[in-house]
């Protein structure tokens, strides 16, 4: 076997492909909305390949740093790309799930079967000798090892409902690329095939698995052609002059195995009724990204992730060129402020009672494991740092690691249970807003020392300073406690100084180079569970003097927000309102439109719900305080984009 350098399936078009199929591809395969998707199965290479390879005796492996820097905690999980695969992405876009599993996962539950998993395994082909040549999994293999999931899921659901799983999940299947760079033009493998025979060879394959997948009793499948291979960088390298061109020859053999693909796919409806096969054009909306890059936010087209971004995949991807990322504007990084509406994990490291890091905590989240995060799932910063197009979990600043690639890209200062009050932090020993400036001090040091003072500096003024008070200054220290009554302070007074406090502290933010600020409100403090339950009578109603204090205190901010700017003492610096009360409310009062089925009380953690609730997603809170990591996804679709209007 050659060098593994020569095997080209590089992560940077793994990554853009992953890109790809939410904006070119997905509208090619979605169901009519009466129609039910059980699961998704995936079959093929490593475009689709969730871990298989990790469980293989092969250097075909991405389950170590850098892979998997962008996934939920920044693990490496065996998928080839910085983050969740085409698979994850559209389980997650048809309502299934966000991540699809390896069927050879050591982790895999039985619930994981019934919504799909992956058998793809990185460097296999339609060609039997393509993954004999790396030592992966072969498609026929990878059929033996889908009968045995047939089995098991029968002896789980029974016959009947077996069927109907096979019958309406979806199946991808995903190869044929590396045939076409590996096994014919790399190692010349089938020296008596041209490549018209070639492909000829291929696209049978491709019609025979489809024709096995049916008669276990599949019907929905979606069969990817090739992208264009020879302008992965690998190709560019190996066969595309001293300009790194895209290499056409292989283009060419993909665009003529697409060509047989299609016909092959089209003559099956009519010889085995009831399919439903969906070819997949790959090559031409990929062949358009990487043509035009800055179309759609990306900077760098010719070149991967990771190594020289010339050839490296698998082993030989050992680090980070950063200009590779997707362009988002004028946001380089989202750094977080504030309280448990946005903490990753700061409190795991303190003494207090205010922690996130224990179970039913963290149960939707990546290995369902409490991270310290306040809520099933993601929260409020994760979701805003992945709709702003920078990365999909935002790391706790005091956490053991925080990579430098996390540093220039944004972290969490934010401690559940904090306050800009003085008295809020102390009341629960949490990181005071003293102890988040400090902590932000620190972090300025670390960037400085990784990026350089002059990209250090850049970062940090583009960057969005998330900031979320208030709500425990409200909730807590002035109805939760005598300390405000002791103080004077009605609530005209108390939330006019609680707008001052965060001025304040944006202040100090902005003199250590901070200028793009989103200024978020408190939430509807009456309609929380725990309002509702000690406060809203018999029928459990929101309480309209918390919520009317909490508006009293949002439309002071919203107002400084829109003069701050102006002011001598904030030259330069932007603000923007993010009006988490009004959107929080409009899913409370319609939540069934939304999709959810109680509003009134926390999925979990609360005297009327000891044992968590089968389905969080159907709960607008998760806790008694806290949204749910779908309520947050909610409202987010707006908030996002007021920050990007607000503060571009």
């Amino acid at each position: 076997m050659k060098d593994n350098s020569s095997w080209s399936w590089s992560s940077w078009k793994i990554c853009l492909l992953s890109v790809l199929f939410l904006t070119k591809t997905i509208a090619a395969v979605k169901l009519p909305p009466n129609l039910i998707v059980p699961a998704l199965i995936a079959f093929g290479d490593s475009i689709v390949d969730t871990g298989m390879n990790n469980n293989v005796k092969t250097v075909v492996k991405c389950d170590f740093h850098p892979y998997g820097i962008d996934f939920q905690g920044g693990v490496a999980t065996g998928r080839f790309c910085d983050g969740r695969v085409p698979a994850d992405l559209l389980a997650e876009e048809l309502g299934i799930k966000s991540i699809v599993p390896a069927y050879l996962d050591p982790n895999l539950k039985s619930k994981d079967l019934l919504t799909g998993v992956s058998f793809a395994s990185g460097g296999s082909g339609y060609d039997p000798i393509t993954p004999k040549l790396v030592a992966v999994i072969s498609l026929e293999d990878q059929l033996n090892y889908f009968e045995e999931y047939i089995e098991k899921v029968k002896n789980i659901v029974g016959e009947e409902k077996k069927n109907f799983i096979l019958a309406n999940s979806l199946f991808l299947l995903v190869a044929g690329s590396d045939d076409i760079a590996n096994t014919y033009y790399t190692i010349h493998a089938r020296p008596e095939y041209d490549i018209d025979s070639y492909t000829t060879l291929m696209s049978d394959s491709a019609s025979e698995f489809v024709t096995k997948l049916y008669g276990y009793g599949v019907r929905r499948v979606a069969v990817f052609g090739a992208p264009p291979i020879g302008c992965v960088p690998s190709q560019r390298t190996l066969g595309g002059g001293i300009m790194r061109d895209c290499a056409e020859t292989y283009n060419e053999a993909a665009k003529l195995f697409n060509s047989k693909l299609s016909p092959k796919l089209d003559s099956l409806r009519k010889t085995l009724p009831g399919i439903k096969p969906i070819y997949i054009n790959i090559y031409d909306p990929l062949f358009d990204i990487i043509q035009n890059p800055a179309n759609y936010g990306f900077q760098v087209a010719n070149k991967g992730c990771c190594g020289t971004g010339a050839i490296e995949v698998a082993v030989l991807c050992n680090k980070i060129t950063s200009s590779v990322y997707a362009a988002n504007g004028s946001f380089p990084a989202l750094l977080a402020f504030g309280d448990s509406i946005l903490d990753t994990g700061n409190n795991n490291f303190l003494l207090t009672l205010m922690k996130g890091n224990v179970w039913p905590y963290g149960r939707s989240f990546n290995m369902r494991m409490p991270t310290g995060r306040f809520g099933n799932g993601r929260v409020f910063s994760d979701i805003v740092a992945e709709g702003l197009g920078i990365k999909k979990i935002l790391p706790a600043y005091r956490k053991l690691f925080v990579s430098p690639s996390d540093l220039r890209t944004g972290v969490c200062f934010a401690s559940g249970g904090a306050g800009v009050d003085p008295v809020t932090s102390k009341l629960l020993r949490v990181l005071t807003p003293r102890d988040q400036v400090n902590d932000f001090k620190g972090y300025i040091r670390k960037l400085k020392a990784t990026a350089g003072p002059s990209k250090a500096k850049e970062i940090v003024a583009n960057a969005v300073i998330l900031v979320s008070q208030g709500n425990n200054d409200i909730g807590i220290s002035y109805f939760g406690t005598p300390s405000a009554t002791f103080r004077g302070l009605t609530p005209a007074r108390y939330t006019t100084k609680l707008a001052g406090w965060n001025k304040q502290f944006m202040k100090e933010l902005y003199d250590q180079g901070a200028r793009k600020f989103a200024v978020m409100g408190v939430i509807p403090l009456g309609c929380l569970p725990m309002s509702r339950i000690f406060l809203g009578g018999f029928v459990i109603w929101c309480n309209f003097f918390a919520n009317r204090v909490a508006e009293q205190y949002n439309g002071k901010l919203r107002s400084g927000t829109k003069t701050w700017g102006r002011e001598s003492g904030f030259s330069g610096a932007k603000f923007v309102y993010v009006d988490m009360f009004n959107t929080l409310m409009d899913v409370i009062k319609n939540h069934r439109r939304y999709g959810f089925t109680n509003e009134k009380n926390g999925c979990c953690c609360m005297i009327t719900a000891i044992v968590p609730c089968p389905n969080p997603d159907k709960y607008v809170f998760y806790d008694f305080v806290h949204p749910s990591e779908k309520a947050y996804k909610t409202i987010s679709k707006k908030l996002v984009q007021d920050i990007k209007n607000g503060l571009a």
